[in-house]
């Protein structure tokens, strides 16, 4: 590590906690956008419980909602998010921040109306894990956000990408480049991990309180 690293940290290190406080609030943005759309979209495709309760209007809510998941399951959050800067009126204008977040939620919908299906089907049939996975789900979908909100450092978005290229390009030596992008990778893994150690504890718990259940 190299003293020019070394005067580097200190200014890089507050930084990149500020932007990666953007992609974490980007992704909770595009999640509390994309999740009511996916319910409904979900719940519109839900099969009916009997013959009886299929009707033309369930019918067409069902197609109407299988192409627009289908659609949506296609779009790259990338060519979204220029669409939603370049091809909007004027009036619709959004941010550089905002239109990251909506071309996220669109992920986010059509996630959430996958597992919401399969979800209140296993509920259906009596069963309560897939209502389980649907929670541990939504938080692997979140931190999958959290790290493609770095996609609008294109746009000029302040997320840590950004900051960590920024300084990329001030160093001048390849090893302090690859020790930065080792933190950087470092602070990510950290991230994820934590994340999946809260998801396994939260599991245990949920697991165990259902064979309580069944055995009382």
């Amino acid at each position: 590590m190299t003293p020019s690293l070394l005067q580097t940290l200190p200014v890089f290190a507050p930084a990149f906690v500020r932007a990666l406080g953007t992609n974490l609030s980007l992704a909770a943005d595009a999640l509390a956008l994309g999740f009511p759309v996916g319910v409904l979209l979900g719940m519109l495709c839900l099969p009916a419980r009997t013959p009886d309760d299929t009707t033309v209007w369930r019918r067409l809510g069902a197609r109407g909602a299988a192409a627009a998941l289908a659609l949506m399951r296609a779009a790259p959050a990338f060519v979204v998010m220029f669409v939603l800067l370049n091809a909007l009126p004027t009036r619709w204008e959004v941010s550089a921040g905002g239109a990251v977040a909506l071309s996220l939620a669109v992920y986010a919908a059509a996630f959430v109306a996958d597992t919401a299906l399969v979800a209140v089907m296993d509920w259906r049939s009596g069963a309560r894990g897939g209502a389980v996975l649907f929670v541990l789900g939504l938080a692997r979908a979140y931190f999958v956000m959290v790290l493609s909100s770095g996609f609008g450092a294109a746009i000029g978005v302040t997320e840590a990408t950004a900051v960590t290229l920024r300084t990329l390009e001030r160093l001048g030596t390849t090893s302090d480049r690859l020790l930065l992008i080792g933190g950087v990778v470092l602070v990510f893994v950290a991230l994820r991990q934590s994340l999946y150690a809260a998801i396994f504890v939260v599991r245990r718990l949920v697991e165990t309180h259902l064979l309580r259940d069944r055995a009382g």
